[in-house]
């Protein structure tokens, strides 16, 4: 709410004070994405207006993009130091940042500015177990010269994240590559984030002449690298490569790839979708607004689930706790940890955008027991999913492949 708004309410006494952390419920749902151009310049540093003009130029192009043309309004924004607004008309609380605003939302969201995505591939070769080999590079970087590591690297405005992981590969180890499947999204923080991705070979030759890039590349069995048979630059990948290995010899159901979805996004959001499964596995349920009446509506609308915009100030895992007991009785008693994700939204581009932010839908399993948590929050409430096509197609079925998420 601007300022000029807030002084059209009044005030109540109620304030919460600096030490405490108040998740506050917006009026009204995000906005979905709509399609425009963006007009952009070639003089750097000039942001992405509302209308996608830009003032006193001449010379422009078109680039074609996906904006929010309307208020960011998200259901909860996560916030510190917040004063309430109660709106006796609709007797609903409205948030308002009154001292720290910025802790509301992020004012802009620009790669390298305040954010950082980070792009890898795993790749693999061989049918059998014994025969497979994975492709490293060998790094050329002072800091872990020789030492070997999956092709990976910063994701540069203006590319996508696929197309960021295509160019790593190319640059160091000289192959193209096809970007199958997002094997696994890591978050340090609340402003690092890498996408690994599962990639298969679809054209150029080994990388044999070292350069800045790399050193070059090299198959390598698996036997040998999980053993540590060579210097390697990083462990953390391990775990990245038996996930390739598993997605790679599992059995695959015909339903949509995840892969992020090239959609510009003005802030960090997350939602939450909270999925319980009956003891007898008979029947699914998940939480939703309450204007989500069936399990039709589910596809029928882009953003059906509790969804939260933070800041910069809180890390991801302090997010996901926070939402969690304000929606639930129980919070964290009743929910697992979120260990997967099932849609990103991203999309670094243009450069002079302030919108390189990304929106998380992350699976939320209920613990096994005979009642369903008990939600806090009016604006939710459960829906039974009885339709397979339907869960299958939102990710929820306990046998589909959904990429990991990891907390750092």
């Amino acid at each position: 709410m601007t300022l000029l708004k807030r002084e059209q309410f009044l005030f109540t006494d109620m304030v919460i004070s600096d030490e405490e952390d108040y998740i506050a419920e917006s009026r009204d749902p995000t906005p979905e994405p709509t399609p425009e151009f963006i007009e952009i310049s070639d003089s750097p540093g000039q942001g992405i207006l509302k209308n996608g003009k830009l003032p006193h130029v001449e010379e422009k192009k078109h680039l074609e993009g996906e904006i929010f043309s309307e208020e960011r309004a998200p259901d909860m924004q996560l916030g510190t130091g917040i004063n309430i607004i109660y709106d006796e008309l609709s007797t609903k609380y409205l948030s308002s940042g009154w001292h720290n605003a910025a802790f509301i939302e992020c004012r802009y969201v620009r790669l390298h500015d305040n954010v950082n995505y980070v792009a890898a591939g795993i790749i693999l070769r061989g049918d059998a177990y014994e025969t497979t080999e994975v492709l490293l590079i060998q790094e050329a970087k002072k800091t872990c010269y020789g030492k070997w590591y999956m092709p990976a690297g910063r994701v540069e405005a203006g590319e996508t994240l696929e197309n960021a992981v295509k160019r790593e590969v190319r640059e160091e180890s000289g192959y193209e590559c096809d970007v199958v499947e997002l094997l696994s999204l890591e978050v340090q923080g609340s402003g690092w984030y890498r996408f690994s991705f599962y990639c298969e070979i679809s054209g150029g030759t080994l990388k044999t002449q070292p350069n800045q890039e790399s050193l070059g590349a090299q198959w390598w069995s698996i036997d040998d690298v999980l053993e540590k048979k060579l210097q390697l630059r990083v462990k953390d990948f391990l775990r990245l490569l038996e996930q390739g290995l598993a997605y790679r010899n599992m059995q695959h159901y015909q339903v949509p790839r995840i892969l992020p979805l090239n959609v510009n996004v003005p802030g960090l959001f997350v939602e939450f979708m909270i999925v319980r499964h009956s003891l007898d596995e008979s029947r699914t349920e998940v939480l939703v607004h309450k204007s989500i009446k069936d399990e039709q509506m589910l596809t029928e609308h882009d953003q059906p689930f509790p969804t939260v915009e933070f800041g910069f100030e809180y890390f991801f895992a302090m997010v996901v706790s926070k939402v969690y007991r304000h929606l639930l009785e129980e919070g964290g008693n009743v929910v697992f940890a979120p260990s997967h994700v099932v849609r990103i939204k991203c999309h670094p581009n243009p450069i002079q955008s302030l919108a390189h932010g990304l929106s998380v839908r992350l699976y939320c399993q209920h613990k096994k027991c005979a009642t369903k948590a008990v939600i806090r929050s009016p604006r939710y409430h459960w829906i039974p999913v009885d339709n397979k096509s339907i869960r299958e197609q939102l990710y929820m079925e306990k046998y589909q492949y959904r990429p990991s998420l990891k907390m750092i």
